[in-house]
């Protein structure tokens, strides 16, 4: 199990009532940071890239009962989950009470886990589930949760559109099975997915087919990249060898960062830092 520990020296866990944490569960992965509230300022980042996925959540509660951080009284705790099973609903649509016909719609399945929904960005709510054995995995640990979907693309792209007069590109944050794919033509939102994939070709494929679907520009619009992943990875090399503008996501200016966050590129947390807290809702 590899592992990533970066802690300002400024952090002392006997400040624990100041300061705020994020967990975040992937597929492969679980990291948390921790925000010094007072100071607006994160002094902590912990990641653990998981090799084996059939002891998941065995390895996920021997981190937390070995974990003297995470098991300090923390007065505010809210916890990101990944789940494949998830789609997107506009604001003028979303009905609490269908939440399992929408999952149903997109996947074409009756769906017999626990379903949640998020508010998020673009006038848009995702609604998602989360199987028994997550569920559960969750329900053990003492926090005060807030489940919401673990992804970020959607803010991102967001505050892409805020910042430029006319964006149009595509976002993908990828995973070590899975890609989080929003597409934005022209500062609206076109397509939000997650897309597994087994090899670098099924990766690339699918984006020059949404590149083609709308009528992107090869050579101009931009993919933005975000995720644990090297530059020189073979993933990446074969999205460089059809797509000429690679871009690589950044951290949100929201808050400041220890300098110790600078041991690691941008782009592999920038998805922990940004959504802000008072975004976070739970259904």
């Amino acid at each position: 199990m590899q592992q990533i520990s970066l802690i300002d020296e400024t952090f002392n866990i006997l400040n624990y009532e100041h300061y705020k944490t994020t967990l975040q569960i992937l597929p492969d992965s679980i990291s948390f940071t921790i925000l010094d509230s007072i100071r607006k300022k994160h002094v902590l980042l912990n990641h653990y890239q998981l090799d084996n996925s059939e002891n998941f959540n065995d390895t996920i509660m021997s981190i937390f009962s070995e974990s003297e951080i995470l098991k300090s009284n923390f007065e505010d705790f809210r916890i990101f989950v990944f789940s494949k099973n998830v789609t997107i609903i506009p604001n003028t649509f979303f009905n609490l009470e269908r939440c399992n016909e929408y999952l149903k719609f997109n996947s074409g399945e009756e769906n017999t886990n626990n379903i949640f929904s998020c508010d998020t960005s673009f006038e848009s709510t995702l609604a998602f589930s989360l199987n028994l054995e997550t569920n559960n995995l969750l329900s053990t640990l003492n926090y005060k949760t807030l489940y919401h979907h673990a992804s970020s693309l959607l803010k991102e792209a967001q505050i892409i559109c805020l910042q430029k007069e006319i964006f149009s590109g595509v976002l993908i944050n990828i995973l070590s099975q899975y890609v989080e794919v929003a597409v934005i033509k022209d500062n609206k939102l076109e397509l939000f997915n997650v897309f597994q994939y087994q090899t670098e070709n099924d990766l690339c494929y699918y984006l020059v087919y949404l590149f083609d679907l709308f009528k992107f520009d090869k050579e101009k619009c931009p993919i933005v990249i975000s995720g644990i992943i090297k530059k020189n990875d073979s993933r990446i090399i074969k999205v460089e060898e059809f797509f000429k503008k690679i871009q690589y996501s950044k951290t949100s200016t929201q808050h400041v960062y220890s300098y110790r966050f600078n041991e690691v590129p941008q782009y592999y947390f920038s998805n922990l830092f940004v959504i802000p807290y008072e975004d976070s809702k739970r259904y």
